[in-house]
């Protein structure tokens, strides 16, 4: 980023190239709609560029990056609307897909951890994916959220006992 501050043009394209995937993952599992996840993270890099003055020298870039993804999903699950039939065609597709090609006791097991996790409180959900999916440490994890490394920790272990207690006797609806 600060080589895209001081005039490299060609810089921005290839961080969106390069955590593209990444962002997309995280916030697919935050929306759980294809589209959606598309729109958002389309949103967080026109943000990136929007708001790339603020970024400053010494910042981490993927705490950043994350932290403006994770607050465009969280502004979309706030404003969400109901969902579009293309949306919901979409989604009975795509998991037509995956169960026509994943049908494994692996595949029921991660099934049960997708819905386990999912059933976590936003922030339990929210610290237990960047720490496990896309790998951020607490320090990182705590820039993302706006929240000190003690409270993610905190977090990280409450959702890990929530999430344990789910597994064993299945999420609370």
């Amino acid at each position: 980023m600060e080589a895209y501050q001081k005039g490299d043009s060609a810089v921005l394209p290839l961080l969106i190239r390069r955590y593209f995937d990444a962002i997309y993952r995280y916030v697919y599992r935050f929306v759980r709609t294809p589209a959606a996840a598309e729109d958002i993270v389309q949103e967080t890099f026109i943000k990136v560029w929007k708001y790339s003055t603020r970024f400053k020298a010494g910042m981490t870039f993927k705490p950043w990056l994350y932290r403006i993804a994770h607050n465009t999903a969280i502004d979309y699950l706030r404003k969400k609307q109901p969902l579009s039939l293309e949306d919901t065609v979409e989604d009975t597709i795509a998991d037509d897909t995956v169960a026509l090609l994943e049908q494994s006791i692996a595949r029921e097991e991660q099934e049960r951890l997708t819905a386990a996790i999912e059933s976590l409180p936003e922030h339990y959900r929210a610290v237990i994916l960047l720490r496990n999916e896309e790998g951020l440490t607490f320090e990182a994890i705590g820039e993302v959220l706006g929240k000190s490394l003690n409270t993610v920790k905190s977090l990280y272990r409450r959702g890990l006992a929530l999430l344990k207690k789910n597994l064993e006797v299945g999420p609370q609806e």
